[in-house]
């Protein structure tokens, strides 16, 4: 469906035009890299879900079920730096994965279907990826601070990095095929 061939071209006498029964008509770079942020986006939804399921997990595990506000910022102070850190991650680290398997499918994509495309164009529908998921998440970004600067560079350093792999990795199995 993605690159199937076009129904076959008829010529003026109703019979089959023969120049082009082998021609197919190559989608344009750009529109891969919009390919590629879809299905980010389409693998990256169920993703999150799993992914907040799990730091629900770990945050009832850490503070049970039904813990006040108040309660969970005393605790949160009360917790040495060392083990802050920790359990910050272990609810950051779903999310991240998610995100990075979710740019590597898009890039994966592009680089494997993509006529003319390569790990650059994954890249670039990682970025775009990255940009959109920051304007929607606005919000943290007018906060400013380090908490802006962090939430800018991790997931355009994700998004980049993990689409331009599966873009990498899609070429190559285009290349094996061929």
């Amino acid at each position: 469906m993605i690159q199937s061939a076009p129904p076959p071209k008829t010529g003026s006498d109703g019979g089959n035009d023969a120049s082009g029964d082998d021609e197919v008509e190559e989608r344009p770079t750009w529109h891969w890299v919009g390919f590629g942020t879809i299905v980010t986006f389409a693998c990256w939804l169920p993703l999150a879900y799993v992914a907040a399921a799990i730091g629900k997990h770990v945050f009832v595990s850490r503070f049970g079920a039904n813990p006040s506000h108040d309660e969970v910022e005393l605790a949160f102070a009360a917790m040495p730096p060392m083990e802050r850190f920790r359990w910050t991650a272990m609810q950051m680290l779903p999310h991240v994965v998610a995100f990075a398997i979710s740019t590597f499918a898009g890039g994966l994509l592009v680089g494997r279907f993509g006529t003319g495309t390569g790990p650059r164009e994954a890249a670039l529908s990682g970025v775009v990826t990255a940009v959109i998921a920051l304007g929607v998440s606005w919000r943290v970004l007018a906060e400013g601070g380090w908490g802006a600067v962090v939430s800018v560079v991790v997931p355009m350093g994700i998004a980049v990095g993990f689409a331009w792999w599966g873009g990498r990795v899609g070429v190559r199995k285009r290349t094996k095929k061929a």
